[in-house]
């Protein structure tokens, strides 16, 4: 397969400027995706997103005409604050910090406007974000999806052995399916 990568640094990340900010990631990611599709001329653009990223990609894909996605173990930063940390606090600090996610990386409410094909790739155990919250993700996707269970990885395993013979199989199933 030839493919050509491209990458971004969210704001105040890598060798962007500005400050980082939650609030600057969803439009950054836009802005980025909006300059890849001037600069590709009509090429299928598939999305990947890995942990946060996730949550970018969704949002631009809830936005804007994509091919498809590649999400690897996506958060729902919001449910996860308030499922994971709200119990011990009685959700006075979980609730006003879940409200300060921005609304655009609201993977939940993304992946249900989201109707294009995806890979999804779950680590099994993974330690940053908790299977169920993958799970919560995928449930509400709404395009046609794939899902690839990595068994024995943690969210920074790379992709081997079966996993990735599942992953060339899904791909297989999604570049035929990528059109703008």
């Amino acid at each position: 397969r030839a493919v050509e990568v491209w990458g971004m640094n969210y704001p105040g990340f890598g060798e962007s400027t500005g400050p980082a900010r939650l609030a600057r990631i969803g439009p950054a990611a836009v802005t980025a995706f909006d300059e890849l599709k001037r600069q590709t001329t009509g090429q299928p653009i598939v999305l990947f997103g890995a942990s946060l990223g996730t949550a970018a990609a969704l949002h631009v894909a809830a936005h804007r005409p994509v091919a498809g996605l590649i999400l690897q173990n996506p958060p729902p930063l919001r449910q996860m604050i308030l499922r994971q940390f709200g119990w011990w606090n009685l959700w006075l600090l979980a609730g006003p910090l879940s409200l300060q996610i921005p609304r655009n990386l609201d993977s939940i409410a993304n992946s249900k406007a989201v109707h294009a094909p995806a890979i999804f790739l779950l680590a099994e155990k993974d330690e940053v974000v908790a299977p169920r919250y993958h799970r919560l993700v995928v449930d509400a996707y709404a395009g046609e999806k794939r899902v690839i269970s990595l068994p024995g990885a943690y969210h920074n395993t790379p992709i081997e052995g079966a996993g990735l013979v599942d992953f060339h199989n899904a791909l297989d199933w999604l570049l035929p399916k990528a059109k703008n």
